[in-house]
Formats: C-alpha cells, sequence, structure tokens
C-alpha cells in the first residue's frame, strides 16, 4: 500500500483561517448592476449607413478592478462588442461599426428608423470592485439616455419654409459656410434623402446617413465652399398632402414646396443661381428628377442615387449634366438606370458606363469613377455590382471624384 503523506495544520490555526475566511466571505456584497451603475453615457459617430453607438461607458459606484471585466461580460443586442476597458469606476465598452447594409438589405418596416436610436446594455457577468468587497452582479439592463449628436450633425439648423400656394410647411436643415461674406455668391447643394426619413422626428434628415453631410466636412469646404439645404418631407406632410413623388413622375405638393424652397433661398441668400446641385436617393432621386424635367434650368448638375420610378418623359432630362448611382442587385433601380439611360442616348445624350463590385474598398471606387470622368460625357451611370437598394447610398457619396466632378459643373 502506497504511502500518503499528510500535512496537519494545528487545530487554533485551522480556527484562525476558518474564521478569516468566513469574514471575507461576509465582507463581499452582491449589488445588482442597476444599482450599482450610477450614470451611462455613449459617444456616438455618423457613419455612411447612419448614427451609430460607437462606445459606452458605464460609471460604477466604485473603481471597478480591470481583470474582473470581460467583453462577455455584457450584452448588447444588435450589436458586437469588440472589447472593453476599465479607468477608475468607469466601464467602457466598444462596438464593431463596420457597414451592415451589404449582407441586410432593407429595413424591417417604414417604421424603422435607419439609424440607432436607442440601446439597452445587460451585464450578464460578476464586475469586483478594485477593493474586492462588492461584486456587482449580471443579468441586469440599463437603457441609455438620448445620444449626443455628432458635430457635424450640429453645423446645421433647422428651420421652416411655408408654401401658401399649397398650404404646406415644410422643414429643412441649412449649413452655411464659415466666413459667409458680401461680395461673394456660393453655390447650393440641395438634399432630399429616401422615405425612411419621411418622420416627424427632428435631424433625421442628417442621422441617416452622408448624404448632406458629406459636402460639409473641413476638407469639402476647403475645396467646395457652399451652402447646404436638407429638406425633410415629414409624416405630417405625407399624412395631409400624400406621397412625395408618384409612380409617373408628376409633380406633388411636395415637389412644388422644395421649388418654392429653393427660389426662396436664391432671394435670401447669396447664391449662385448657375451652380445649385440637385442631391437625392431612392425618394431623393426622383424627387430631383421630377424638379429637373419640370424645371430643365433649375440645376446645373445632379447626382441621382438608386432612384426606382419612373419620370414623366425621361428624353427632357437628357440635355442634363447627371451622375446616376445604382446596384445591380437593385433589380428595381437598376432596371430603371437602363431605362433611363436607354432614353437619353437615343435623344442623343453620351452616357459613360463603369461597374466596380460593391464591398470594394474606396480606392476601388475612386479609379472607376476616374476613368469615367475622363471621356467627358455629361451624363455619367456607375453600377455596384451587387450590392442592394439601402447599400448604393452608403457608398456613392464617399466618391470624391464624383464630388468634386459636380462641383466643376455650372448652368
Amino acid at each position: 500500500m502506497k504511502h500518503i503523506e499528510k500535512k496537519f495544520v494545528p487545530a487554533g490555526i485551522a480556527m484562525m483561517i476558518s474564521l478569516c475566511m468566513a469574514a471575507s466571505a461576509a465582507a463581499v456584497k452582491k449589488i445588482p448592476a442597476s444599482k450599482g451603475i450610477e450614470e451611462a453615457s455613449a459617444e456616438t459617430e455618423l457613419f455612411e449607413d447612419g448614427l451609430k453607438v460607437t462606445s459606452v461607458t458605464l460609471r460604477y459606484t466604485k473603481k471597478i478592478q480591470a481583470d474582473s471585466v470581460t467583453a462577455g461580460d455584457y450584452r448588447i443586442d444588435g450589436r458586437v462588442i469588440t472589447g472593453v476597458s476599465v479607468s477608475g469606476k468607469n466601464v467602457t465598452i466598444t462596438l464593431d461599426c463596420s457597414n451592415k447594409l451589404l449582407a441586410e438589405p432593407d429595413w424591417n418596416s417604414m417604421d424603422d428608423l435607419p439609424y440607432e436610436t436607442k440601446m439597452t446594455v445587460t451585464q450578464t457577468g460578476e464586475i469586483s470592485s478594485l477593493d474586492s468587497k462588492i461584486l456587482f452582479t449580471g443579468a441586469s439592463s440599463i437603457v441609455l439616455p438620448k445620444f449626443p449628436q455628432p458635430k457635424i450633425v450640429e453645423r446645421f439648423t433647422e428651420l421652416t419654409t411655408m408654401d401658401n400656394s399649397a398650404n404646406m410647411r415644410l422643414r429643412y436643415d441649412i449649413f452655411m459656410p464659415d466666413k459667409y461674406a458680401a461680395g461673394w455668391n456660393y453655390p447650393l447643394v440641395i438634399f432630399v434623402p429616401d422615405a425612411h426619413v419621411n418622420t416627424n422626428s427632428t435631424k433625421a434628415v442628417l442621422l441617416q446617413g452622408q448624404g448632406a453631410t458629406v459636402w460639409t466636412t473641413d476638407q469639402e469646404q476647403s475645396k467646395h465652399k457652399c451652402i447646404v439645404v436638407a429638406v425633410q418631407y415629414t409624416l405630417s406632410n405625407e399624412q395631409e398632402f400624400g406621397p412625395l413623388i408618384t409612380d409617373e413622375g408628376s409633380m406633388t405638393p411636395g415637389l412644388s414646396a422644395i421649388k418654392f424652397l429653393i427660389d426662396e433661398l436664391c432671394d435670401n441668400y447669396r447664391i449662385d443661381r448657375t451652380r445649385i446641385y440637385g442631391v437625392g436617393q431612392a425618394q431623393g432621386a426622383n424627387a430631383i428628377m421630377t424638379l429637373s424635367e419640370n424645371y430643365p434650368a433649375l440645376f446645373a448638375a445632379t447626382m441621382l442615387v438608386a432612384p426606382q420610378k419612373a419620370v414623366a418623359d425621361p428624353t427632357k432630362l437628357a440635355g442634363q449634366k447627371i451622375w446616376l448611382q445604382v446596384c445591380s442587385s437593385d433589380a428595381v433601380a437598376y432596371s430603371r438606370a437602363n431605362l433611363l439611360t436607354d432614353a437619353w442616348e437615343n435623344a442623343g445624350a453620351k452616357v459613360s458606363y463603369g461597374m466596380w463590385r460593391a464591398g470594394d474598398d474606396a480606392a476601388a471606387s475612386e479609379a472607376a469613377a476616374a476613368g469615367m470622368i475622363t471621356e467627358k460625357s455629361p451624363i455619367n451611370c456607375g453600377v455596384f455590382e451587387g450590392g442592394n437598394h439601402p447599400y448604393t447610398w452608403t457608398r456613392a457619396y464617399e466618391i470624391e471624384a464624383v464630388r468634386d466632378w459636380i462641383f466643376r459643373q455650372h448652368r
């Protein structure tokens, strides 16, 4: 039989260890995270596919032991946690912000705003205080407060105009360039979004992506100083006056109100009327096309992103300067692009074409667009091979060559 050596601890010492362990266990308090977190805050950024939370910071009532925290101690539905860090009482949770719209072709319904509006953070693990006297226990959820707006959105001022002919009040956000000065007339970029922001929620047109804000970055303004106006056709407008655009591409009260707004802006601001640029996506692209058809001298150039509906007579646009961008897997917009370009070429217009893969990096888009521009056609049609409807406008505005082309056009 094998002899096993046993090490005995004197009874007194054993009793002391036992008492110390009991005292230590009794000293550790378990507190639900919902009571242990005294503040929750979020950092946001405006991405090509809309406003997203980039990180969440939870401030606990006690300093936190760093090695007691892992990414697996938290859950945020619909988001991927990429890491956590600890600084004193604060635990900061960082989130993946990659473009999801290439994989997710559409929002669930028109009631879903295409940007983040709320977030619930759930602590699922146990977090220890630095002195190990408190365990903040999991299975507790914290609803974050209202998200802060990115600085680029704060550059816009929200206003309304009243088109008395239709008795319609139209909401818009306007960006004014730095050092707006006498003796200089500025180009105007007028942006009309897709129907997902036909909502009464303020600033929605600025938070859904970069269709309005891309023109206001410091880089862009250093090259192309301009006034930018983003139109928001609200849910109230839609309920009272009907859709902004129609299937057959006719003028609507909403489109008349946009034309009224452009005229009013030209009367009230120092705008170069030979350099008004119309930019729109989906609903907005059709809105800009219909305005161009009815007022052919209005825009110096237009950028049409994923239009899906008709215009009454596309041949009337054949003399315009247009950049049309679609995805080939957006069946409706791709089909519409083919119909439009056929009509324009049959009317005698020169059209340049380019195709590159959805998901390619920005450099590939730049190279493809630059190649098209060298052909010096007044109308250009760029296609992302693959993709889907909303993905189109998460990529179209990032192409610097296209933005530069727009600003080189004069009426």
